[in-house]
């Protein structure tokens, strides 16, 4: 059994490794051959070889991965010379053929029906009546909060603008912690882990009533001053605040959807091939 194996690497290629080539030249030269089997610029293309990568990188990558395709296409020519394909196989090749056309026809009828926004009253929804699969075991809670060293000017007028009721204030606040090195959250639509929260603090600073009745936390401990308000608190028996989920909850409504995009489509076809006579069941 005869067996060719052709080389054309050159820097010229490596260059475009990560590019796509004109139409005209995805053919002119192959890679490598084992037999009347070619291994093609266009077959590698998209598979991120010398992404990234110095000159030297890519041309090493690119060699490993015609080195791998050269093994596999020698070994199946060599079982393909020594065994018959059995009627299994064959039936095997088929069916995923099939199967490969029919799902990339599928994702063109998809994508041409498929609507991706989810508005955020359908994930409330989705949320309000799934809540039961979003408790985590963890706690959570919306809040402002301030840790800076006692040792920083204005302390006093801090604390003032903490707790005042004033916006204007409040926004002095904001401006304080971006002027001194501080830890704070300031953004109270903002959900974070309560044990998290709980680590910035002195250990057990925070009381039932700090939770409940957003008491303010005024606290100071040998290095730092601690300033604390929460606004809502969530149980760890409680379902997890949606702002943490949407993202998962989007995906599964897309992900609904297009299942339901799959069922029409195929009933489609069906029906369609029914009224047309199409097929026969004996």
């Amino acid at each position: 059994m005869a067996i060719h194996i052709i080389f054309y690497l050159s820097a010229i290629f490596l260059f475009q490794a990560c590019q796509v080539p004109p139409p005209t030249q995805i053919n002119s030269k192959p890679l490598a051959k084992v037999g009347q089997r070619f291994l093609y610029q266009k077959d590698i293309t998209g598979l991120g070889i010398g992404k990234g990568m110095s000159t030297d990188d890519s041309l090493n990558q690119l060699k490993m991965h015609v080195n791998k395709w050269l093994r596999d296409e020698l070994m199946l020519q060599v079982a393909e010379d020594n065994i018959e394909i059995s009627e299994d196989v064959e039936k095997m090749v088929r069916d995923y053929k099939a199967t490969l056309v029919m799902n990339q026809y599928e994702e063109v009828l998809i994508s041409q029906r498929l609507n991706t926004e989810v508005t955020p009253q359908q994930l409330a929804e989705y949320y309000s009546k799934n809540q039961e699969q979003y408790i985590a075991g963890l706690s959570w809670v919306r809040c402002h909060f301030v840790k800076v060293k006692r040792t920083v000017d204005a302390i006093k007028k801090l604390k003032r603008w903490f707790k005042s009721e004033e916006g204007v204030d409040f926004e002095k606040v904001k401006l304080f912690c971006a002027q001194h090195n501080t830890v704070h959250i300031l953004n109270e639509d903002l959900w974070i882990e309560y044990d998290k929260l709980a680590e910035a603090l002195p250990v057990n600073a925070i009381s039932s009533r700090h939770r409940e009745r957003q008491s303010i936390l005024d606290r100071t401990d040998d290095s730092y001053q601690y300033l604390l308000q929460i606004f809502e608190y969530r149980d760890k028996d409680d379902a997890t605040p949606l702002s943490q989920v949407q993202e998962e909850i989007r995906r599964i409504i897309i992900h609904q959807r297009r299942n339901q995009i799959l069922q029409d489509i195929r009933k489609e076809v069906f029906e369609k091939a029914k009224k047309e006579g199409a097929f026969e069941v004996y």
